[in-house]
């Protein structure tokens, strides 16, 4: 137990770094409540699951277009210059989304605003882990503060989704919508507040236009893991808020979500220090393989309580996931790309939300509630078989 949370008390400790972590928290919870939250939103005024989830989609996909473009930004610009842009473009973009749903405008500027928000929403995690790059030089202590990082996520999707599902649904649907945004909005400010902590700007001589210059060197390889997470955790945004419904208690599917990544937050608090002398071949095989194997269990329950009690084994067999995906990335990637870098799981995340939502969302219409469980085990699959293959080709890399 020292051994754990030793590791973590000593990398807290160094430049008051708990303040730029904190504040990263505060700043992604976005991204673990616009989709749950837009979800609940238009079910409101449309009651179809499809309609719901495409428009959840194309918040994802605006982010998986446009995340990387930020992160690129920031590489050259530095967070200090790019912040304050994407705090205002969020207000905004959150602000139009809402409109449009709430007057009844045409179907087609729902997903215009939703793709925008989606564009709009910076990557904050990105912009801490690049932080704690700057100020950290042991590999095993960089791995353990992505490890750190990865449970922040994780912790988002444990508080973000219960907390928005019962205020849109006991309170209100855009109230869930907007304290979601406002936090994250809160926690960017703050972050930009915290100037010595920002990394230096680095510049580097321009390449001629490649793979490598689209994808830094370290992403490809685990890219395809990413999305088959992506497609697990659209599917199960989507189910949960059908199952809540379909029992007549909508505020499970925030705990269904919370759930998950409650098993996620255990499971990655542990693996950090754990694994972080292991090869990165052996990390991302095991976990891979774990996730192939626990996620399709998901489906085997139409109980709503037993489902909520053993949702949590699929988290358990999550971060360990993004967490090897994440370390690799790092250890592979050029200092003047890192927070681009870094961005691209997000991406990979993204591509498969939008799928996955997209998907269970038209299965559960022509279904059952538990329908999309079905897409939660075509997540597990593809993990499985990216991880076997991914393995394969980090054995013959080399870290920078």
């Amino acid at each position: 137990m020292n051994r754990v949370f030793g590791t973590y008390t000593l990398i807290l400790s160094r430049d008051s770094s708990w303040r730029f972590s904190v504040a990263g928290w505060f700043a992604r919870l976005v991204r673990s409540t616009s989709g749950i939250s837009t979800i609940l939103l238009v079910v409101s005024y449309t009651h179809s699951y499809a309609i719901a989830g495409a428009v959840g989609a194309a918040i994802v996909l605006g982010i998986g277009v446009a995340s990387t473009l930020w992160s690129r930004a920031t590489d050259r610009f530095g967070q200090a210059r790019v912040l304050p842009v994407a705090i205002v473009t969020l207000a905004l973009a959150s602000t139009l989304l809402v409109v449009v749903v709430v007057t009844g405008a045409p179907r087609a500027t729902w997903f215009i605003a939703a793709f925008v928000l989606g564009a709009v929403s910076l990557d904050s995690g990105s912009l801490v882990r690049a932080r704690w790059a700057g100020i950290l030089t042991d590999a095993g202590e960089r791995h353990n503060a992505l490890a750190l990082e990865s449970v922040g996520d994780e912790l988002s999707f444990v508080i973000g989704p219960p907390l928005v599902t019962v205020l849109a649904t006991v309170v209100n649907p855009v109230l869930g919508f907007a304290v979601g945004v406002g936090i994250t909005i809160a926690g960017q400010v703050a972050l930009l507040a915290q100037r010595s902590t920002t990394p230096p700007v680095v510049r580097a001589a321009a390449e001629p236009f490649s793979l490598r210059t689209l994808l830094p060197r370290g992403v490809l390889p685990v890219l395809p893991i990413y999305l088959g997470v992506g497609v697990t955790f659209g599917a199960l945004d989507v189910t949960s808020v059908a199952v809540g419904r379909s029992v007549g208690t909508p505020a499970l599917a925030g705990l269904l979500v919370g759930a998950y990544s409650l098993g996620s937050v255990i499971a990655g608090i542990a693996f950090g220090p754990l694994s972080a002398r292991w090869r990165a071949s052996t990390r991302m095989l095991s976990t891979a393989i774990a996730f192939a194997l626990v996620i399709p269990v998901l489906m085997l329950f139409t109980n709503a309580g037993v489902l909520a009690a053993f949702i949590v084994l699929g988290g358990l067999v999550t971060s360990p996931v993004l967490i090897s995906g994440a370390s690799f990335i790092q250890d592979q990637v050029e200092s003047h790309r890192l927070t681009e870098a870094l961005a691209w799981p997000a991406v990979g995340l993204s591509a498969g939300v939008v799928l996955g939502s997209a998907v269970s969302g038209i299965l559960i219409d022509d279904g059952t509630a538990y329908s999309g469980f079905l897409i939660t085990t075509a997540g597990g699959a593809i993990v499985g078989l990216a991880g076997v293959a991914s393995a394969l080709v980090l054995r013959s890399l080399r870290p920078l």
